[in-house]
């Protein structure tokens, strides 16, 4: 009955459930809801496209037999199609912001950057996901533990000061954490995001898309051995 809601209804109920349980732990993280609404609209994101995107191939055996096309629009399609509920999310976090102490402002037009290269990025991995899911059917059962350990390796629910040291470096690779701090330095400090935040952005985008890219191209010649 909800319809096209439930795109931001999904994200506002994470984030009510888990700010009620985690905002007396980490109540030295300012304005926590919104700290954490602003992981949760990006991995939602990602979590609907990647997911789409993997089972793209598969659900659509019958047509690739009937009728030659390009096999790359199957998984772009399902993320340009989750790409709305995206769009949606981020109006309703800038508007939701006005009522939490986040004032929109001129650095706002960046976001449309990082928008670019999650979707290049999502498409990337949903590039290789698709591809594994025609020759290892299983590949959707276990992506669905990876995501859980991705999204508690990404620092959504707590602030990044908490890592060790000595793991730092690597939860700063997190492709997710590159967007999502990219996404926070914007909106939750009313900075322009450094140069290197620039370049991460656009290299995981990138270098996801490419690789992804390839990889399903070198393989699509196998799909349908496999229908």
């Amino acid at each position: 009955m909800l319809g096209i809601l439930w795109s931001v209804l999904n994200p506002l109920l994470n984030m009510i459930v888990l700010s009620i349980v985690f905002s007396q732990v980490f109540s030295a993280v300012d304005n926590y809801k919104m700290y954490l609404l602003s992981g949760l609209v990006l991995f939602n994101f990602f979590n609907e496209a990647s997911n789409q995107g993997l089972t793209s191939v598969v659900f659509n055996f019958s047509l690739i037999t009937k009728v030659y096309f390009p096999k790359l629009i199957l998984p772009i399609s399902k993320v340009l199609s989750s790409t709305i509920n995206l769009v949606i999310s981020i109006f309703v976090f800038i508007v939701l912001g006005c009522f939490m102490d986040v004032s929109p402002w001129w650095g706002y037009i960046f976001i449309i950057y990082m928008m670019i290269f999650l979707i290049l990025f999502s498409m990337g991995v949903s590039f290789i996901l698709a591809a594994l899911q025609v020759f290892f059917r299983d590949t959707q059962h276990l992506y669905g533990v990876l995501l859980t350990i991705w999204m508690y390796a990404t620092p959504i629910l707590y602030p990044i000061d908490l890592v060790p040291e000595q793991f730092l470096t690597i939860y700063k690779l997190n492709p997710m954490y590159i967007f999502i701090d990219f996404l926070r330095q914007i909106a939750l400090n009313h900075t322009v995001p450094s140069a290197a935040s620039f370049g991460m952005c656009a290299l995981m985008g990138i270098l996801f898309f490419a690789v992804g890219g390839f990889i399903f191209v070198k393989s699509q010649r196998n799909f349908i051995y496999y229908t």
